[in-house]
């Protein structure tokens, strides 16, 4: 059984482990690449994938400019993908017209120094700016508008930034800034969108809006190419006035935007061998988890590419030896902000040893760097690697997925058999998910007694009969040990005390106290210890109440753990049907843990049961809905045969990380505290420090409850989607769903395998079923098995569909 870690700990171990699996890196973004004498716009260094902000940010001077910091350091925040961030902020701004570099900012962190690439900044003069006008209504707009680059004459296919600008007066109240629509001719641009944050330029005495539209653009051929002209549409609030005085009213306004010519520049001759169009400068890195593999597996490369360029276009890199590998197509993993020159890029390369080898081989890159003018190439190191014979006949993870929707986690095949400190049945001897509460329950109790004896029990009468029963037990327990002092002292308690009783001790006792006390003949020897406290136990349980605490554990099953073994040798030697049959005859049904349900899964892949593998991943989440495992096997499945399931926001995801017993336990544990800490004021005085923990705790209790509720209300489940009891998945490779309960019916659509559905009603051999895309209609009930088996399930075994497919 699982035991759940506190949940301050497991949402600190969650944190750290996210972090530490991802390279910490230092860019700088700045506001606005092109402003006028005057104008002062924000520069950012953010620190992303770091467990904390490290030592100060260094930033060289720059002649004519001035760069001064905001606030007091580095700021937190939650960058995309909900990772971690520190921010440095500066403004910068000057009166001297020219084109500056900032250079690159140094970071020092614990073993490490990281450096951000240097920022190019134009700054132009006020009487440069080129000056239209539109109408809005009666009212005549005066605005400036113009694309801008600081190069030129980029050569072929080369990334430079490029920038929107736009200034609009100030006294214009503008609801919704737009997006440009613009034609291209002959260059490639991502989308310009506006940043969030306002500027503000003095311009010609009257002051306006500094509104940028940062991106991105290639030439896509060698000679004049052109950006724009351009559109943008605005929406403006504008001030009216009427029988019910001043009022708002929107107004679109369109802002004409002249086109931006540049002069493209072809490469060089002489590229080196290799050379596949990457332009600016980058750094490589090749590595693996996958140094061990057996013979026929592929090999999972991880590689990439950092640093200022097409890193979009960019094509994979190639080992520099391909013979006697197979190479399947890479997957370039998207990247968070595409409109950015700088960042990284990372393939996932699937490669399968045709012979024995010694070592992965090293991947190159060769690229044309624009500032150098020149050609560059880089390799990576090898890789050992040992490959060994297959055990085994080959699995379906020897060949790479087909050209479907590829996973978020890029796996090739699916997880193994869960071996590894796991139960094949629920261990009768682990503490539930609510042991925990017991300690505040204590606390809660010790509170409450501390309340009755300060508060309440002054002013109740106390029984004399209770009291001086009490005195004499405690009298009795310190007796002499020999025969004759221990029981003339119990004979005493028995006749003042239980002389009616009708239990057998008293008279047992009185018995011996009469045998030992009163014949002369008797040897006055000591009493045994444990006649002792026998006697003392059963005595005070007779004169006083007492509520005994018993602890029920279980046994585990040794006949459980034999038949995991057998299953797991046969799991390993590709007998995988019998793997399948000894887990499930491990146990009944209902007592299979989450691991055990997990491997037949795996097991019913491996058969090439593929609905059979994603049913008993779903009844292992069913059991278990944190199984991290089954859920990773489960999104793998579903992606690569792409079933029909339920949709989930990527929040949803993020709160499952989390166990639904740790939500909940953070809303008791809330809870808990705000009784506790309603408790110590009655039973504690007046300047107690105690009660300073209490005000924390009413203070950030209400907090944790709120917390876990949140968690525990989104925490994705399926039963919203139908009831899990109503459940079925799609167990053969292609279920056919038609508009009628016969083989002649129209088909609605094929179900791919691992389809999830809702059994509405059965006729026959029949079913009518539901999916999450609100699609219904009829399949065979043999296609389908519910996640909760109504008997003892089968076998898992190889099914084909039994619909041919045709329709009428």
């Amino acid at each position: 059984m699982r035991f759940n870690i506190p949940t301050f700990f497991w949402t600190a171990l969650l944190w750290l482990a996210a972090t530490l699996t991802q390279a910490a890196s230092l860019r700088g973004e700045i506001g606005s690449r092109f402003i006028i004498e005057g104008e002062q716009t924000l520069l950012e260094y953010v620190l992303s994938d770091a467990p904390d902000a490290g030592g100060a940010l260094v930033l060289a001077p720059v002649n004519g400019l001035n760069i001064s910091p905001i606030g007091f350091g580095a700021e937190p925040r939650i960058g995309l993908g909900r990772r971690r961030e520190y921010v440095f902020r500066y403004t910068v701004s000057t009166y001297q017209p020219g084109d500056y570099t900032i250079p690159a900012a140094t970071l020092d962190l614990v073993g490490e120094t990281l450096r951000s690439e240097p920022i190019q900044l134009r700054v132009s003069r006020e009487t440069d700016i080129e000056w239209s006008t539109t109408k809005i209504g009666n009212e005549v707009l005066r605005y400036a508008a113009a694309f801008h680059t600081i190069d030129s004459e980029p050569f072929l296919n080369e990334v430079i930034p490029t920038e929107l600008k736009i200034y609009i007066p100030n006294e214009q109240r503008v609801e919704d800034w737009g997006i440009p629509e613009f034609k291209r001719d002959g260059v490639a641009a991502w989308r310009f969108e506006p940043r969030p944050s306002l500027g503000r330029a003095k311009l010609l005495g009257r002051n306006y809006y500094a509104v940028s539209y940062p991106s991105t653009l290639a030439p896509t051929r060698v000679g004049p190419v052109q950006l724009g002209p351009a559109t943008l549409r605005l929406i403006t609030v504008q001030t009216t006035f009427g029988q019910f005085g001043a009022q708002g009213v929107y107004e679109a306004v369109t802002l004409e935007i002249p086109p931006l010519d540049i002069n493209a520049r072809a490469l060089p001759p002489g590229a080196p061998e290799g050379f596949e169009d990457a332009i600016g400068r980058f750094e490589l890195a090749v590595s693996t988890d996958d140094n061990e593999v057996r013979e026929g597996d592929p090999i999972n490369v991880n590689i990439l590419v950092r640093g200022e360029g097409n890193l979009d276009t960019l094509n994979v890199p190639r080992p520099i030896d391909e013979e006697g590998w197979k190479l399947y197509p890479a997957s370039p993993q998207q990247r968070d902000d595409r409109r950015a020159s700088t960042g990284y890029t990372v393939f996932r390369q699937f490669m399968r040893p045709l012979r024995p080898h010694s070592q992965v081989p090293p991947f190159r890159l060769v690229y044309f760097d624009p500032d150098q003018e020149t050609y560059a190439t880089l390799l990576s190191n090898a890789i050992p690697l040992t490959v060994t014979p297959a055990t085994g006949p080959a699995s379906l993870g020897s060949s790479a997925p087909p050209a479907l929707p590829i996973p978020v986690e890029n796996m090739t095949d699916i997880l193994s058999i869960s071996s590894a400190g796991s139960s094949l049945l629920p261990s009768g001897r682990g503490l539930p998910s609510w042991a925990w509460q017991v300690v505040p329950a204590a606390i809660a109790l010790f509170l409450l007694a501390l309340i009755f004896k300060s508060r309440i029990a002054p002013q109740l009468r106390k029984d004399p009969d209770e009291l001086a029963r009490l005195r004499d037990l405690k009298t009795l327990e310190k007796a002499p040990s020999d025969l004759r002092g221990f029981y003339r002292a119990a004979g005493h308690f028995v006749e003042r005390w239980l002389g009616s009783s009708d239990d057998a001790l008293p008279q047992e006792i009185l018995a011996k106290r009469d045998q030992s006390c009163f014949k002369k003949d008797v040897q006055d020897e000591a009493v045994p210890r444990s006649e002792r406290q026998r006697i003392l136990k059963q005595l005070r349980k007779l004169a006083l109440p007492l509520i005994a605490i018993i602890s029920m554990f279980g046994a585990g099953d040794l006949h459980a753990a034999e038949s995991g073994d057998s299953a797991q040798d046969a799991y390993e030697s590709g007998r995988y049907a019998e793997a399948a049959r000894l887990w499930l005859e491990t146990g009944p049904y209902e007592r299979l843990s989450a691991d055990t349900l997990y491997n037949i899964g795996n097991a019913s892949y491996r058969l090439g049961a593929s609905g059979e593998a994603a049913l008993y991943w779903r009844r292992a989440l069913e059991r278990d809905p944190t199984h991290p495992e089954a859920r990773q096997n489960l999104r793998f499945f579903e992606r690569k045969f792409g079933s029909i399931i339920v949709k989930r926001p990527d929040y949803q995801h993020v709160i499952a990380s989390i166990s639904l017993d740790t939500w909940k336990s953070l809303v008791w544990a809330g809870l808990w505290i705000i009784v506790l800490s309603m408790l110590i004021f009655p039973a504690t005085h007046r300047g107690a420090r105690w009660r300073i923990a209490a005000i924390s705790g009413l203070i950030i209790a209400p907090i944790m409850a709120l917390a876990g509720f949140c968690g525990w209300y989104y925490f994705p489940d399926d039963a919203r989607f139908a009831p899990v009891a109503e459940q079925a998945v799609i167990v053969t490779d292609k279920a056919t769903v038609r508009t009628d309960a016969s083989r002649n019916a129209p088909i609605v659509i094929d179900a791919p395998a691992g389809s999830l559905c809702q059994v509405l009603t059965r006729t026959g051999n029949w079913t009518y079923v539901a999916f999450s895309n609100q699609t219904r209609g009829w399949v065979p009930t043999g296609e389908i098995e519910l996640v909760i088996p109504q008997s003892p399930p089968a076998v898992p075994k190889l099914r084909e569909s039994t619909d041919d497919g045709a329709s009428a």
